[in-house]
């Protein structure tokens, strides 16, 4: 069962955080995807994992946060990004109001990578902070590696499923809302190892369309592996901590 913030009264939250007392926060971004997937593709993939996260763990689910942090997308128009003050200040805003009514383990997972790093920072020194256990879920190597495995499964290398808006997300897409996905063809951007890529000097330094990977690759069967792979192991993970949050307590 999935409790869901926006579709409940609030006598329906009351009652609900007597079963339970997590809450899964998914973050995303406002940003370009290339010439064949919307700005909300993020957006779209938090909310979906989310879904299926909250109703694995039988918790509620808050709305998307977004924008996020996405300077090095700033040269297509359309995209929104935050500075990381103003992003830092959302979650903590998020997750005080969440602990203020009763919410005892607030699980914070981003669906776009460019947040990663000051949403680990934000949740460290707000579970200090607060009386709620506040966490990231998981981390961006292991979702990677699910990907991976989960693309892998229909031969698609780490390479051709893409950092950004290659097969792997327009296979999401694909599965999720396939009426926003635009014809593939001739929309392959930088195919190869982006380990090293400076995103300090945009993604358009790398790839003219914004693509990273080969959409051409994606197919529906692909998307749908895709999300059941990644939302397993991202509840794997809050399983893992709650339980060693309780077992500390």
């Amino acid at each position: 069962m999935v409790f869901e913030l926006t579709k409940m009264t609030w006598p329906d939250v009351e009652d609900g955080l007597a079963e339970s007392s997590l809450v899964v926060v998914p973050t995303a971004s406002v940003e370009q995807h290339g010439p064949h997937l919307p700005l909300s593709v993020d957006a779209l993939r938090g909310r979906e994992l989310g879904r299926r996260i909250a109703a694995e763990l039988d918790c509620f689910l808050a709305p998307v946060v977004r924008p996020g942090m996405s300077d090095h997308h700033m040269d297509f128009p359309g995209t929104i990004s935050l500075s990381e003050e103003t992003f830092k200040a959302v979650i903590r805003d998020y997750c005080e109001s969440l602990t203020d009514h009763g919410f005892t383990d607030i699980a914070l997972f981003t669906s776009h990578g460019g947040n990663a790093d000051a949403l680990v920072e934000v949740a460290d020194r707000l579970d200090a902070d607060l009386d709620g256990h506040v966490f990231v879920a998981g981390d961006r190597e292991g979702m990677m590696e699910a990907r991976t495995a989960a693309m892998g499964e229909f031969g698609v290398t780490p390479e051709e499923a893409g950092a950004h808006a290659g097969a792997a997300e327009t296979a999401f897409l694909l599965e999720t809302n396939p009426e926003l996905v635009e014809p593939t063809d001739g929309a392959t951007g930088f195919v190869g190892d982006v380990s090293d890529i400076p995103l300090e000097d945009g993604i358009r330094a790398v790839s003219d369309n914004g693509v990273l990977g080969d959409p051409e690759q994606a197919t529906l069967e692909q998307g749908e592996r895709l999300i059941e792979s990644c939302a397993s192991y991202f509840a794997g993970e809050i399983e893992a901590e709650t339980a060693r949050a309780v077992e500390s307590r």
